[in-house]
């Protein structure tokens, strides 16, 4: 599924119905142990009262305690249901407050935790209410039921989306090259975040000894769309492209990294590594590329082409371990 602005403002939506639905189970429940909790007290109070002044109470009353065991069974099923239905609206509100426009993995795990605690909340609920005569019919009482139902078309919506999302990834994963167009770039990099990087997940690692400033915004662009699949970005560049500006550049873009839960780690190539190394090169855990130069991978006339990924992947830790981190090399710096 391509990431379109209409794809985008439905799952919002969706977002909005589940957080909407998860408020409708939990004042329903609240409203539920609130009626129950009164039900036991009258029928305490009228037992009490029978007992003491030896009166005789009505039947409906007479019901009442005779179903007081029932009634307290029935307040301890509801404040566990209660409990389920305060993690089906943190479910809910994580993924309404959080900054993913679209669903990914992370999502689906939110999502699976609003479908199990619903449906044990649903089954408790109605285990709470079923033997108890609480006069259905008012909507407060089948409020927990309209929002299950809300909840569970909103999960099956972003489902859907993430299960699409897979599907072109793993009818695109096969893909073994893609051609760069000079004339065309603003396209470019849209079908290499469609069809490269948004089948990658896990820890990203880019081998680039021109990799700068520029470089690191083209990056950006390319995994924003797909920010939630990642773990962790690890860039090798050259010492040649540490300007002025590059390393405070680095150290924004690893604080914003942060609030996705990504590390970032950029380091500088050995000068006699920097040297041998020409290719340009990409991967994740299971795949990897030569790329163009990242700050002119949408303009260069070239090929992005799948490579042997065991010899990239060899290849990155020869270089990792020989490369120095870009705040020693600053600090060596600053003492010579």
């Amino acid at each position: 599924m391509e990431n379109t602005d209409a794809t985008k403002r439905n799952v919002g939506l969706a977002y909005v119905a589940l957080s909407f639905g998860a408020l409708m189970v939990i004042f329903g429940c609240v409203y539920i142990v609130y009626k129950l909790s009164l039900l036991y007290g009258v029928g305490l109070g009228a037992a009490t009262q029978s007992l003491a002044y030896n009166n005789s109470i009505s039947v409906a009353l007479g019901s009442l305690v005779l179903a007081s065991s029932a009634i307290r069974q029935s307040i301890l099923e509801s404040f566990i249901a209660f409990v389920l239905a305060l993690v089906l609206g943190a479910a809910s509100f994580i993924l309404l407050l959080s900054r993913r426009e679209l669903p990914t993995k992370t999502t689906s795990k939110y999502t699976m935790v609003a479908t199990v605690t619903g449906i044990i909340f649903i089954l408790l609920y109605w285990l709470a209410t079923s033997s108890i005569p609480i006069g259905y019919g008012s909507t407060y009482e089948l409020l927990p039921y309209f929002g299950f139902v809300v909840c569970v078309g909103s999960v099956g919506f972003i489902e859907y989306v993430i299960r699409t999302k897979q599907t072109h990834r793993a009818a695109s994963r096969g893909r073994m090259s893609m051609a760069i167009d000079p004339s065309k770039p603003f396209s470019n990099m849209m079908t290499m975040q469609q069809d490269i990087l948004s089948n990658m997940s896990g820890h990203i690692r880019v081998i680039d000894k021109h990799f700068n400033s520029t470089a690191l915004q083209n990056f950006y662009r390319l995994v924003q769309n797909d920010i939630g699949n990642f773990t962790k970005f690890t860039i090798l560049t050259s010492r040649e492209m540490m300007t002025a500006s590059f390393p405070q550049e680095i150290s924004d873009f690893k604080k914003e990294l942060t609030g996705y839960g990504i590390e970032l780690d950029a380091r500088l190539m050995d000068p006699k590594d920097t040297v041998e190394q020409h290719e340009r090169i990409m991967l994740d855990d299971k795949t990897a590329y030569k790329v163009p130069p990242f700050n002119i991978i949408n303009k260069r006339s070239e090929h992005i082409t799948k490579i042997n990924f065991k010899e990239a992947d060899s290849r990155f830790a020869t270089l990792l371990n020989r490369a120095i981190k870009l705040d020693n090399y600053q600090v060596e710096k600053d003492r010579k």
